[in-house]
């Protein structure tokens, strides 16, 4: 009875893992199985002996595998199909701050949207830039950091900080959010936008780059 309640846990338990199998942080995984394999031998032991014991470190291990499996993997945002698809162009890569390595790692789909979607970032304004990172190498990428900068010195522009995913297998695509606000200060012109990943081996993905519209703000009359 015990092990067929432990086989019926443990495929309600992995059936919530993604079909690529554990994405989260390896060492997060290991450490929640070996934290649950201890608690649940704790209680298992309280409950039936050595035997209980050994079921409960069992169905504990399962559990806290999952758990930091699901704590450190990645979540896909999903936004409405109503945003600006970005016509990028190829960028160049960072003068004397990278020595890009071949990577597996591809950046597609960009799109921009904004609160009134016209497609412009006004004064007081927040935006988002989502985009898809794919693996297209022959090789799982580690600590995949996505780069957004701004190349053209517009002042009063704030870019969210970067959200690094710690592990992407093969295959594996992943849609990135990062939110864009313009400041109350901002003035009409063009933002030039360059986005890129990098990887813990120093890897660098090819480069895009865009433009997109500035608008001051309007004093109401």
């Amino acid at each position: 009875m015990k092990k067929a309640a432990l086989i019926l846990f443990s495929v309600a338990v992995l059936s919530a893992c993604s079909p690529y199998g554990m994405q989260g942080n390896p060492a997060a995984v290991q450490a929640g199985a070996a934290i649950g394999g201890v608690l649940g031998a704790i209680i298992g032991d309280r409950a039936g002996g050595y035997n209980g014991s050994q079921f409960g470190a069992l169905m504990g291990t399962v559990a806290g595998a999952a758990v930091g499996n699901a704590v450190t993997t990645p979540r896909a945002d999903n936004y409405e199909e109503d945003g600006y698809y970005i016509e990028s162009r190829p960028g160049s890569y960072p003068q004397g701050r990278y020595t890009p390595v071949s990577s597996g790692l591809r950046v597609t789909n960009l799109r921009f949207i904004d609160d009134n979607r016209n497609h412009v970032i006004d004064a007081e304004e927040n935006s988002k830039l989502v985009f898809d990172v794919v693996n297209e190498g022959d090789a799982p990428a580690y600590n995949v950091t996505p780069v957004i900068e701004e190349m053209n010195g517009v002042k009063h522009l704030l870019i969210s900080p970067a959200q690094q995913i710690a592990y992407m297998p093969v295959g594996n695509k992943i849609r990135y959010t990062a939110t864009i606000r313009g400041g109350k200060k901002l003035k009409t012109g063009e933002a030039v936008f360059r986005v890129y990943t990098t990887e813990s081996n120093g890897a660098v993905s090819e480069t895009h780059e865009f433009s997109l519209p500035t608008q001051k703000r309007v004093k109401k009359k």
